[in-house]
C-alpha cells in the first residue's frame, strides 16, 4: 500500500468515496481522514470564518457516532479526522440475511439514539445508509457519514441534503422528498433510517430496480415489498416501526426521532440496557482516565440552572456551549465536553485564553447574542483529567467552585492562570472566592505624553509635567499652570514658524505634490456597505432597423436587472449630482451590430453584439470597470438571451411571451439570480404561488441578504408547518433586521407556545422597541397559555390603557371575554376591532360571539371570512376549534385541530 504525506498524516488505503486510512504523525496513532472539501476560500477572512463554523458543528460526542478528532486545513483542503472504528459496514454484517429480532432492536436502537442526538445538535445526516453505519464486534452502532453540508450549521431543512448520484444501493436509502428535490427534514433522516431497519429484519431493501432511475421511480411511486412475505420469522412488533418510518408522506411518519426512539425502547427494553454498556465505556482518548499536562482552562457556567425547568435550562445550557464554544475554536482552542452543563474549554496559549474569553464576555453583554444569559465565566490553569469523557481533576473542581461565588457575566482571571503569564492586559485584584486568588481584567493605562524636554526651560518643563499629572490622575486637586501666557504666545508663534518653513522647504523638495493635491479624486472603490448609485440611460440606435433598436430595448434591460443583482450598486431611474450615469450606443458595424458603451463624454471600445447576451455582457464589463468594481461573471447566453427577452416581454405587456421567456431562462441556469427575482415578482403577480415560492426558495440561497426573499420562505414555511425552515429564515431576517416585527412576533409566539420563557421575555424587550401597533405579542401570553385566563385578562387590560390601536390585544381580550362569559366587554373590543382589524380580528371575534349566541350560520360565515384573512404564525384553526367547541361539534372541532397541527400554530 502506498503512502502520501497530507499535512502530519500520512495517507493509506481508500475505503470510501472520500475516506482514507490514515497515520497522525505527531502520535503515531491511526485515524481516518474524510475530505471536506478541496477549495477553501481564498480570502482570509472567509476561510477562517468557514474553518471555525464547522469546527464548532463538529464539537459532537456520543457512544454511537464515529468520534471526530480534529477539522484541520491543510492548503485548499479541508480534513475531518475521525477515529479507525475497529467494524465492519452494516451492509456487509447483515450479508444479504436477516438478522436475528434481538440484534435488530439492539442495532436499530443505538443508531435511533445516535440520530436523535444530532438532531438536538440541529443537524439533519440526510445520508444515513447501510455503509455510513459500522458495527463493531462487540455490537456497537458507530453512525458516519457526515460531509461538510451536515457540518456548515445550517439551521434549517433544505433539499441542500439530498444526495446526488447513479449508486443503485445509494438511491435506494432516498426519502420520496430526496428524489423530488422538495424539502428535506428530520423526516427525511425518519425514513432513510427506517430503510435501514427494513434491511436489518429481512435482508434486502425496501425498494429495487435495475437501474437507480428505476429505484428511485420506485420509492416516490411504488409500495415496499411485505416485510413479512420476506422473513416469513420476522416479529410482528417489527411492523410498527418499519410502518412508523416509511410512509411516502412526511407528515404521516413518526414527526421526530425521539417518538422513534422511545417505540424501540417500549417494543424492546432490552435494547436499551445493551447500549447503556457502551455509554459508559465512552471515553475521549485511549483510556476511561487520562491526564494531560498543566493546561490553560477556560471555565464557564449558567449561574441560574438549577432554578430553571429542566428544558429551559438544557436549553440554555446549548446556547452557551455554542457562543462560548465559537470563541474558543476561533481562537485555536478545544471545547473538552461539548454538550455538559458546563463548559471546560483547553487552550493553546494565555494570549489565546484570554482573547477567546474576552469575546464571550462580550458575546454575553446586553443587547448581544448571548445576553439574555447569565453565565460565569473563569480562566484557570492546572493539571485536566478526562474521567469517562468528561472533564474532571483537582483543577476542574476547585474551579467549578470558584464559577459557584461569581457574579454572572464578568469575567474572572485565578491565580493560578497568572502564573502562567498575563498576557498584553492589564490586571487588578478581585478578592478571593473559594480559597483561589482571583484578578479582573481593567482597561490599560493612559499613554504617557512624551515630552522632548531638550529646549525647555526649567519654568517650561514643571509646568508641562504639572499638565501630565493633571492628565494621567485626573481625580487629584489640579494646580494652576504657572506658565506666562506672553511666552505661550511665543512659542505658538515659533512653532507656526517652524511648521511654515518644514512645509516650504519640503514644496521645494517635491514639486509634484501641487498638482497631484489639483487632480480629481477618484471616486472609492464601491462595496456593499457603501454602494455606488448608477443609472442606464436609454441608448442611442444608429440604424433605422427596429430589430436593432428592439435588440437595445433588450440589452438595456438585461443591463440594468444584472446590474440591480451586484450588492456594490444601486441602480436608479433618476439623474442627480451623487449619480454615474450610462448609456450606449448600438450600429450597424462591418461584421454585424456593435455596441459602444458610453458615459457622459466617455466612450469605451466598440464591441461586437450579435446577440442579446454579449451586448449585455460588454455593457456591464464596461460599466464594472469604469466604477471600480471586481469583474464580474454574467450568465450563460442560453439563459441570458430568454431571460432579457421575458423582460423586453414584461415591458410590452406580453404575458404569454414573458411566461415561455422567463422558464427558458430558469431553466438554462437555475443559479442566475436575476432570473429567479423576476421569476419570484412575476409568478407573485400572475398569482402562480407555487412557483413564486420556488423562485424565492432559489432567490434566498443565491442571496440571503434579500429579505423579500427570506420572509416569503419563512411565511410559506409556516403556513406549511416547516417551523425549522421558518425560523431559519426568520433568523436570517433578524441577523439583518434586528428589529423586524413580523420575525419577533413570531418567535415570541413559539417561544410562550413551548412555555420558553427565557426566549419569550428576552424577545418581548426587544418588541418594547416597536411600535405598540407592530406588536402582537405581550407578556400576558404566557398566562394565557398556561390556562390561566383570570390572571392574564387583567394583565391585558393593564397594557391596554397605555397603548391604543392594537388589534392583536383587542382580540385576545375580547376572546378571553367570550370565554369568560362577558359578551358586553367583547362587543366593547369588536369595536376596536372594526377600526384596527377588519378583515381578520374583527370576523373572527364576531365568530366567537355568535358561537355563544349559538348563531351557528353567522360563526361559520365570520370565521370562513377570518380563515382567508389568516397570516402564517397565527392561531387561526386553534380559534375555529374553539369556536366549534362552543358549538358543541366535536367532528369540526377535531377538523380544526388537525390544520392546526398541519400548520405547527403557536398553541
Amino acid at each position: 500500500m502506498s503512502s502520501e504525506p497530507l499535512g502530519p498524516y500520512v495517507i493509506g488505503e481508500r475505503v470510501g468515496t472520500s475516506v482514507w486510512l490514515a497515520e497522525d504523525t505527531r502520535n503515531g496513532k491511526p485515524v481516518a481522514i474524510k475530505l471536506l472539501t478541496k477549495q477553501l476560500p481564498k480570502d482570509g477572512g472567509r476561510r477562517e470564518t468557514l474553518i471555525r463554523d464547522v469546527r464548532v458543528t463538529a464539537a459532537l460526542y456520543h457512544a454511537s457516532l464515529v468520534t471526530i478528532l480534529e477539522i484541520a486545513a491543510v492548503g485548499d483542503n479541508l480534513l475531518m479526522v475521525m477515529e479507525r472504528v475497529d467494524g465492519t459496514s452494516l451492509t456487509k454484517h447483515i450479508a444479504g440475511k436477516p438478522l436475528e429480532r434481538a440484534e435488530v432492536f439492539r442495532l436499530a436502537y443505538q443508531l435511533a439514539e445516535v440520530v436523535k442526538y444530532l438532531h438536538v445538535k440541529t443537524i439533519q445526516h440526510g445520508n444515513i445508509n447501510g455503509d455510513a453505519v459500522m458495527v463493531t464486534p462487540a455490537g456497537q452502532v458507530k453512525l458516519g457519514g457526515l460531509n461538510f453540508s451536515n457540518l456548515l450549521r445550517r439551521d434549517t431543512a433544505s433539499s441542500a441534503f439530498q444526495q446526488k448520484g447513479s449508486d443503485l444501493r445509494s438511491v435506494g436509502y432516498l426519502a420520496p422528498e430526496q428524489i423530488a428535490a422538495q424539502t428535506a427534514d428530520e423526516r427525511t433522516d425518519i425514513f432513510s433510517t427506517g430503510v435501514v431497519i427494513y434491511e436489518m429484519a429481512t435482508g434486502r431493501l425496501p425498494y429495487s430496480g435495475a437501474t437507480a432511475a428505476d429505484v428511485a421511480r420506485s420509492i416516490v411511486e411504488g409500495q415496499p415489498a411485505s416485510p413479512k412475505a420476506i422473513n416469513p420469522a420476522l416479529d410482528p412488533a417489527t411492523m410498527p416501526v418499519l410502518a412508523g418510518c416509511l410512509f411516502k408522506d412526511p407528515f404521516k411518519r413518526l414527526q421526530t426521532v425521539k417518538a422513534l426512539v422511545e417505540l424501540l425502547a417500549k417494543t424492546e427494553p432490552a435494547a436499551v440496557t445493551f447500549a447503556e454498556q457502551f455509554e459508559k465505556k465512552v471515553t475521549t482518548g485511549t483510556s476511561a482516565v487520562s491526564t494531560r499536562p498543566r493546561a490553560i482552562l477556560l471555565v464557564a457556567d449558567l449561574a441560574n440552572y438549577e432554578l430553571m425547568e429542566l428544558g429551559e435550562a438544557q436549553r440554555a445550557s446549548a446556547r452557551m456551549q455554542q457562543i462560548l464554544g465559537e470563541s474558543v475554536y476561533l481562537f485555536d482552542g478545544k471545547v473538552v465536553d461539548p454538550f455538559g452543563r458546563r463548559l471546560v474549554a483547553e487552550l493553546p496559549s494565555v494570549e489565546s485564553a484570554l482573547e477567546a474569553a474576552r469575546k464571550g464576555e462580550f458575546d454575553f453583554a446586553p443587547g448581544q447574542e448571548g445576553g439574555d444569559l447569565s453565565v460565569r465565566m473563569l480562566l484557570h490553569a492546572g493539571e485536566l483529567e478526562i474521567h469517562e469523557g468528561a472533564a474532571a481533576g483537582p483543577a476542574v473542581e476547585k474551579a467549578y467552585g470558584v464559577l459557584a461565588e461569581l457574579p454572572p457575566n464578568t469575567l474572572f482571571v485565578s491565580e493560578e492562570f497568572v502564573k502562567e503569564g498575563r498576557g498584553n492586559v492589564r490586571l487588578r485584584d478581585a478578592g478571593a472566592r473559594a480559597g483561589v486568588k482571583l484578578f479582573q481584567i481593567v482597561p490599560p493605562e493612559p499613554a504617557p505624553i512624551l515630552i522632548d524636554s531638550t529646549e525647555l526651560d526649567t519654568g517650561e518643563q514643571e509646568a508641562l509635567l504639572a499638565e501630565h499629572e493633571e492628565h494621567s490622575h485626573p481625580d487629584a486637586p489640579r494646580k494652576r499652570p504657572m506658565l506666562p501666557i506672553a511666552l505661550a504666545a511665543m512659542l505658538v508663534v515659533v512653532v507656526l514658524t517652524g511648521v511654515a518653513v518644514m512645509w516650504s522647504r519640503r514644496s521645494a523638495e517635491r514639486p509634484s505634490d501641487t498638482a497631484v493635491a489639483a487632480a480629481p479624486i477618484s471616486a472609492a472603490v464601491p462595496t456593499a456597505a457603501a454602494p455606488r448609485t448608477v443609472l442606464v440611460a436609454a441608448f442611442t440606435v444608429e440604424s433605422a432597423d427596429p430589430a436593432l433598436a428592439e435588440r437595445a430595448n433588450a440589452i438595456r434591460l438585461g443591463a440594468i436587472e444584472v446590474l440591480r443583482s451586484f450588492p456594490e450598486l444601486r441602480v436608479t431611474d433618476n439623474a442627480a449630482a451623487d449619480v454615474t450615469a450610462f448609456s450606449a450606443r448600438l450600429r450597424a458595424g462591418a461584421t454585424g451590430p456593435e455596441l459602444v458603451p458610453t458615459s457622459g463624454a466617455k466612450a469605451g471600445a466598440p464591441a461586437p453584439a450579435p446577440d442579446v447576451a454579449t451586448g449585455i455582457g460588454a455593457l456591464v464589463q464596461w460599466i464594472t470597470a469604469e466604477v471600480r468594481m471586481q469583474p464580474r461573471a454574467v450568465a450563460r447566453a442560453e439563459a441570458l438571451n430568454p431571460f432579457a427577452d421575458a423582460l423586453l416581454a414584461r415591458s410590452l405587456n406580453d404575458l404569454t411571451r414573458t411566461d415561455t421567456s422567463l422558464r427558458a431562462a430558469l431553466a438554462a441556469d437555475p443559479s442566475f439570480l436575476p432570473s429567479q427575482l423576476l421569476a419570484m415578482r412575476f409568478f407573485t403577480a400572475q398569482g402562480n404561488k407555487t412557483e413564486a415560492l420556488a423562485a424565492a426558495r432559489q432567490v434566498a440561497a443565491l442571496d440571503p441578504a434579500n429579505l423579500d426573499a427570506t420572509r416569503t420562505v419563512a411565511r410559506a414555511s409556516l403556513m406549511g408547518g416547516d417551523l425549522r425552515q421558518a425560523f431559519a429564515m426568520y433568523n436570517l431576517v433578524l441577523r439583518r433586521e434586528p428589529k423586524d416585527a413580523e420575525a419577533l412576533n413570531i418567535v415570541a409566539h413559539y417561544a410562550a407556545s413551548i412555555e420558553d420563557t427565557q426566549r419569550f421575555n428576552a424577545t418581548i424587550l426587544r418588541l418594547k422597541a416597536l411600535p405598540s401597533s407592530h406588536v402582537t405579542a405581550h407578556e400576558p401570553d404566557l398566562l394565557a397559555a398556561a390556562g390561566r385566563l383570570d390572571a392574564a385578562v387583567q394583565r391585558y387590560y393593564a397594557i391596554e390603557e397605555t397603548v391604543s390601536g392594537n388589534a392583536s390585544l383587542s382580540l385576545k381580550i375580547g376572546r378571553l371575554a367570550v370565554l369568560r362569559h362577558s359578551l358586553d366587554v367583547a362587543a366593547a373590543e369588536l369595536q376596536k376591532l372594526d377600526q384596527t382589524d377588519p378583515l381578520y380580528g374583527a370576523p373572527m371575534l364576531r365568530a366567537y360571539i355568535a358561537a355563544e349566541n349559538r348563531d351557528r350560520p353567522t360563526a361559520e360565515a365570520e370565521l370562513k371570512k377570518a380563515l382567508s384573512a389568516s397570516t402564517p404564525g397565527d392561531d387561526a384553526y386553534t380559534s375555529s376549534a374553539e369556536i366549534y367547541a362552543i358549538l358543541n361539534d366535536s367532528r369540526a372541532v377535531i377538523a380544526s385541530l388537525q390544520k392546526a397541527i398541519e400548520r405547527k400554530e403557536p398553541t
